[in-house]
């Protein structure tokens, strides 16, 4: 059951530009007030989540502060991310937030921040919950068409700092998605290896699930959405302090994934990779020109 704020921000409220200050832009980045009015009704649904706690809130934020992380969003071309193109997973993600955009680490940090922090403790229940300064496997991510996430766990352990995973924040940035696109991250039974739910990626809805060596997700069919289109969001994690986390936390454990992306994985492994770096190029400049023509 998703949960959508009572209280939407204003339909009026000035559009982000980047000749407004800067105080007054990271001031409406959180809608801190809205969140901890919630915050009961949203511990409820967190804890009644199933197959494992979690809960779906759309309209989670100023619609404005989404949009201008949508304008900020690197391209293919111009970026230093990381590329995953293997058996399990097609998707980019970025290197934490060192090579965001100012607003775009401001957003982060904001997320992180104290008053973040209190909420995501009270409706999770982990009284310990911190942040990652080093926002290791946090940032953008990006699928394509085609792309896919075998379900899996996550690793749990930090791999520098001590400290253990605790929860999965996602946001999404598709405005105009079409759910027949597929793309929904299931959230998947351990005992069953069945979806107990389904969250489609669309615009302005955030996830957030524990994190532990049960709590099975991804998307595992190949997305059909449009070239010139992509799956974007907005990942955190959160941790405990845990002297002994490096030692015991386990590594990201993948389930073999569907015969079709298993088929694709073997074919996939006879062609050269040069091959799939000229299709990303080529990927790149159809979309660059279905948008200038859009914008004609």
């Amino acid at each position: 059951m998703n949960v959508s704020l009572a209280s939407s921000p204003r339909t009026d409220a000035p559009q982000i530009t980047a000749t407004q200050p800067f105080d007054s832009v990271v001031a409406r980045m959180i809608p801190i007030d809205r969140l901890m009015a919630a915050k009961d009704e949203l511990r409820t649904q967190f804890q009644a989540g199933k197959p494992y706690p979690h809960v779906v809130i759309d309209n989670f934020f100023d619609p404005e502060i989404l949009r201008r992380l949508i304008a900020d969003f690197p391209s293919q071309g111009g970026r230093d991310w990381i590329q995953y193109d293997t058996q399990n997973e097609i998707k980019a993600t970025s290197r934490g937030i060192a090579d965001l955009s100012l607003f775009t680490q401001a957003f982060f940090l904001q997320i992180c921040a104290e008053p973040m922090m209190e909420f995501l403790r009270h409706v999770t229940g982990h009284a310990d919950l911190v942040p990652d300064p080093l926002f290791h496997g946090g940032g953008l991510h990006e699928s394509p068409r085609g792309g896919w996430l075998n379900v899996h766990v996550d690793w749990t352990q930090h791999p520098v700092l001590p400290l253990a995973r605790r929860l999965n924040l996602i946001i999404y940035l598709n405005e105009g998605w079409d759910p027949a696109w597929g793309g929904a991250l299931d959230l998947v039974d351990h005992v069953s290896k069945k979806a107990g739910a389904s969250v489609s990626p669309l615009f302005n809805r955030a996830v957030i699930f524990e994190t532990n060596d049960e709590t099975l997700h991804g998307f595992p069919d190949p997305m059909t959405c449009p070239v010139d289109i992509t799956r974007k969001s907005v990942s955190l994690f959160y941790w405990s302090p845990d002297p002994e986390a490096i030692k015991k936390a386990s590594f990201i454990t993948f389930l073999p994934g569907k015969k079709h992306t298993r088929l694709k994985a073997i074919a996939r492994s006879f062609v050269p990779p040069i091959t799939y770096v000229a299709r990303d190029k080529l990927a790149a400049l159809v979309r660059s020109r279905l948008r200038r023509n859009r914008t004609a």
